[in-house]
């Protein structure tokens, strides 16, 4: 296989440049035809009087987007940049009946009122992955309360993986659930009736290696996981393998999404996941 032909002070600029986790740079397009989105679906769940828990809250955009349509509203985040982001967005904002709170959930989910929260959901964040995530978040709902788990799928980012390896994650440990059997299953074991249950694939399409490369230092930097060197030779292996014919660079994209509601009296931890 012959390579393609990098220029390496590109990827060298890239690689040493600085990277936040919600400071996006880089230029991309996605097909999102019949891909539903998240953030609609939760506020399509919201009410008036509900009280409502984002886990892994980050930047703190839903709630704050949603917030005229809830009663209160916390967001928790291990990490206290992100807080930090939030908490600045919220002085922006006109909302009220929201706040953010550095929390390192689940280990850390007894600090929260028992059975306290009508709805609770997390975006790519950290419950869902297996049964002690399920129950930290099922004992701070009510009965009857509804949980959304948007998770990271077995494809994502498949491309990647292929050509650097499996990346690290700070959910490393936890993400033992990466399919959407494996989700529903953990989920019915451990007290929730299934109301949605979906595989969510998408493409997402970048102009060139280097667009894709400033997208894939911010998820490696947030993981923790080593950059490459500029002259790796995996980097035009990889151009070599995702180029397609519009010279895009194309990557898949895969979150599940499960939830439903929480059965009074019959949660239970099962260590199966």
């Amino acid at each position: 296989m012959s390579f393609v032909e990098l220029e390496q002070e590109k990827l060298t600029a890239i690689l040493e440049a600085c990277y936040s986790y919600y400071r996006r740079t880089e230029d991309s397009r996605q097909d999102d035809r019949l891909i539903p989105n998240a953030r609609e679906f939760i506020a399509s769940q919201l009410r008036p009087d509900m009280r409502v828990l984002d886990i892994g809250c980050g930047n703190g955009a839903t709630l704050l987007e949603h917030c005229h349509r809830f009663a209160s509203g916390l967001g928790v985040d291990h990490d206290p940049a992100h807080v930090g982001l939030a908490d600045e967005a919220l002085r922006e904002s006109e909302c009220t009946n929201v706040e953010f709170r550095r929390l390192d959930f689940p280990s850390d989910a007894h600090e929260l009122e028992p059975e306290s929260f009508d709805f609770a959901f997390t975006e790519r964040g950290p419950i869902g992955y297996d049964c002690h995530g399920i129950q930290a978040a099922l004992r701070v709902l009510k009965d009857d309360g509804l949980l959304f788990c948007e998770m990271i799928g077995n494809l994502h980012h498949q491309e990647v993986s292929q050509t650097f390896g499996p990346g690290q994650t700070c959910l490393a440990h936890q993400e033992t659930i990466r399919t959407l059997d494996q989700a529903r299953a953990a989920m019915e074991r451990n007290g929730v009736s299934i109301r949605i249950a979906a595989d969510i694939v998408r493409k997402r399409y970048y102009p060139s290696i280097y667009d894709w490369l400033q997208f894939q230092c911010r998820i490696w930097t947030w993981s923790g996981k080593p950059l490459p060197s500029p002259d790796d030779v995996r980097f035009p292996l990889f151009a070599e393998r995702n180029t397609i014919p519009s010279g895009e660079i194309e990557t898949t994209h895969h979150v599940v999404w499960i939830g439903g509601v929480k059965r009074s009296g019959d949660s239970h931890c099962d260590e199966r996941g």
